[in-house]
């Protein structure tokens, strides 16, 4: 399974061009990963946030080479900081995360490198036609939560509240179904601590 750093850093990025989709502002891909990462820490029992701190509860390496990197510098602090101060961190590091992210895609076999570090999009069957399957199918399972009537598991209400705080929803799910599902998707993106974080930190950088 990919990680939800993954799976934003997928979603981020144009099909036609390999590149960050020119339509999202710089700021919201940074804050977008920095807080995917938070969430992928805490999934795995790494850290714990409250309303007003992060805490490592957990110093054990994860066993992903883009998660131990961001465990290893929480765990460096002295202090303890405010999940909003980590989202800053990690959204800063931009260059560092989306060349360790790009080589576990690659090494998944999901993208490969083209010229001038341009990504491609493989199949999942292994064939190297540029079908963009894993792209698709990230973003047909992320856009199907809000439209069902099951409660949400915490992974899926954590890429929902990025998606939603970082503007991603508009690539996801089509303007008519998008209006209809708004006010559900609003009521996931608010069960997240760090999804209120990042929405905090977004909404620093829009001022």
């Amino acid at each position: 399974m990919l990680t939800i750093t993954e799976e934003i850093h997928l979603l981020v990025l144009d099909y036609d061009t390999g590149w960050p989709n020119p339509e999202l502002p710089r700021h919201a891909i940074d804050t977008a990963l920095g807080g995917a990462l938070l969430m992928d820490l805490a999934l795995n029992d790494r850290i714990d946030t409250d309303v007003g701190k992060l805490f490592v509860v957990n110093q054990d390496l994860v066993g992903e080479p883009v998660l131990d990197w961001a465990l290893a510098q929480i765990n460096v602090e002295d202090d303890t900081r405010s999940t909003d101060h980590w989202v800053r961190v990690f959204a800063a590091e931009r260059d560092n995360l989306e060349a360790l992210l790009t080589d576990m895609l690659v090494e998944r076999g999901l993208v490969f490198r083209g010229v001038n570090e341009q990504l491609w999009f493989i199949g999942l069957d292994g064939d190297t036609e540029i079908d963009g399957e894993p792209f698709r199918e990230v973003k047909k399972r992320i856009a199907s939560v809000p439209d069902s009537d099951e409660i949400p598991d915490p992974r899926d209400i954590m890429i929902i509240s990025l998606a939603d705080t970082c503007g991603l929803c508009h690539g996801l799910i089509g303007a008519s179904d998008l209006a209809r599902l708004t006010p559900k998707i609003t009521q996931i993106a608010r069960l997240d601590l760090i999804g209120q974080a990042v929405a905090r930190v977004m909404d620093e950088g829009g001022s």
